[in-house]
């Protein structure tokens, strides 16, 4: 059965590496539902936080692929369960009508999010949290009349530093989670 997995992969910041990593997911035909790429607080690697949906057993073997790739510091997958994870939406929506102005701040207020930004016509929301909360707000605001949205990928880190691979480690030395991988070799 199919589930949503988050891929994490440490990779050094170089060109194609983005190329490389999306070529393995296509070949298996494997669709990616959000991706966000990031440096980390190591000098010249990069964390490529990647969700798919697919099958337990698919997705180790990705994992390994993806660990195999020469810029690759180091890959794992990880369950939702196990992770702390945020996106983040902007929404911008109709307020030509001064008078509801009031009730879209009151509503976006009511679900955790801020009005960042107003002109004369609009407003932009903005709203952090889980995809859910994000297109929950989006409905609510909708009757409003939405004329633009985004929401960027997900962000995520594990609750804890024990890692619960699904695929084997790669045994590569630095600690992140329960896998060691040593940024200082490459």
């Amino acid at each position: 059965m199919e589930r949503l997995y988050t891929i994490s992969a440490y990779t050094e910041n170089h060109p194609g590496v983005l190329h490389r990593l999306t070529a393995t997911l296509t070949r298996r035909k494997i669709n990616i539902e959000s991706l966000t790429v990031s440096e980390t607080e190591h000098r010249g690697i990069s964390r490529f936080t990647i969700v798919v949906r697919t099958t337990p057993s698919l997705i180790s073997k990705i994992v390994k692929q993806i660990d195999r790739i020469i810029e690759v510091v180091h890959a794992f997958v990880s369950e939702d369960n196990d992770l702390i994870f945020r996106e983040i939406g902007l929404i911008r929506v109709a307020a030509d009508d001064k008078n509801k102005r009031p009730e879209i701040e009151e509503l976006a207020h009511r679900h955790g999010a801020v009005v960042t930004y107003a002109t004369d016509s609009s407003l932009i929301v903005e709203k952090t949290g889980e995809e859910d909360d994000i297109n929950s707000l989006f409905l609510l605001l909708e009757p409003y009349g939405i004329r633009e949205f985004i929401r960027s990928g997900r962000i995520a880190l594990r609750k804890s530093s024990e890692t619960r691979e699904l695929g084997s480690p790669s045994g590569k030395g630095e600690d992140i989670g329960a896998a060691t991988v040593d940024f200082q070799q490459r």
